[in-house]
């Protein structure tokens, strides 16, 4: 991770946290995104990049948690993991950065139901004293603001007068209308790419000795844009059956109000994980969607930007 140009002394930075179902992405001012699976293991494990020592409990975030090889608590297997987890996924992607003894993060953060800020609030603002890949940190977190999801993609880029967004996200997908850059629809559909992940385990059941398939080896091989399960299983028949049901049984409806927008004049623009799946985004492109650039990390370069302009606002 690049940590040049910063200051030796320096406490206080800026960052964007999107506490994804999928990934959990942190951009802290000065350093790579860190884009980890939103995976927590509880299993004893070393000092591993992602290791949080925290309040007598050890808890390992991100790929670590999945090499263990056994059980971990993933956000995507229930709602309130996004807030209930928030602290500890936000301490196990700091655990990914250099060490330093003092983090004072002032945060924009991103949340599916802004009715939830409250208590996204509880449970991430405060000071805490957790061992972080083996190393004691002072971590001061502030939360300057709490946005809908996909809102930072938007930030700081001109927009078009009329514009619909959908973002393809692991756990949601997010239809959103704008008018001069205010939002007027913001509809979520409870159909991510994990439903597609979940009926695949079961299709490809033939190729696995019967058995159903791991959801995150599925998932890691279709990030790495590509259907190799493992050395010797390749899923891509089922995969590209199951792709066709899964957008005709959930995708249509949302991508059919944005062709249906086009058609009325909006700028359709696409974002989120699901863009990159093998073959998808073709078919977004053909369908006249514009992939905004790094779809993935795009939410949280935007959140970090709300929060250096919030912070500039403030000290003005």
């Amino acid at each position: 991770m690049s940590s040049k140009n910063i200051h030796a002394n320096q406490k206080i930075f800026c960052a964007g946290f999107d506490n994804g179902y999928g990934s959990v992405k942190l951009l802290v001012d000065g350093f790579d995104v860190v884009r980890i699976p939103s995976y927590i293991s509880r299993e004893e494990m070393e000092d591993v990049p992602g290791r949080v020592v925290f309040n007598g409990n050890a808890y390992t975030v991100g790929e670590s948690a999945f090499r263990t090889g056994y059980y971990f608590e993933r956000n995507t297997d229930n709602n309130i993991n996004k807030i209930n987890n928030a602290l500890i996924t936000l301490l196990g992607a700091l655990a990914h950065l250099p060490h330093r003894k003092v983090w004072h993060l002032k945060l924009v953060v991103s949340l599916h139901d802004v009715a939830l800020t409250d208590d996204l609030l509880r449970v991430l603002n405060g000071e805490y004293q957790p061992m972080l890949a083996g190393k004691l940190s002072d971590v001061k977190v502030e939360v300057l603001k709490v946005v809908p999801e996909g809102m930072g993609a938007l930030f700081g880029r001109k927009l078009p007068k009329k514009l619909t967004v959908v973002d393809f996200g692991n756990g949601t997908t997010l239809y959103s209308r704008y008018n001069q850059g205010k939002r007027e629809v913001h509809t979520p559909y409870a159909a991510g790419v994990e439903v597609l992940i979940g009926e695949i385990a079961k299709k490809m059941k033939h190729l696995n000795g019967g058995k159903l398939g791991d959801l995150s080896k599925i998932r890691f091989c279709l990030e790495m844009g590509h259907t190799k399960y493992s050395r010797d299983i390749d899923i891509k028949e089922v995969y590209t059956t199951c792709l066709k049901d899964w957008y005709e049984s959930y995708l249509k409806k949302p991508v059919n109000l944005a062709l249906d927008a086009k058609h009325q004049g909006d700028e359709i623009w696409a974002i989120g994980g699901g863009c990159l799946l093998p073959g998808f985004k073709k078919l977004l492109i053909q369908n006249g969607f514009e992939i905004l650039e790094n779809p993935v990390e795009a939410n949280s370069y935007g959140l970090l930007q709300m929060a250096k302009a919030i912070v500039m606002t403030v000290n003005s």
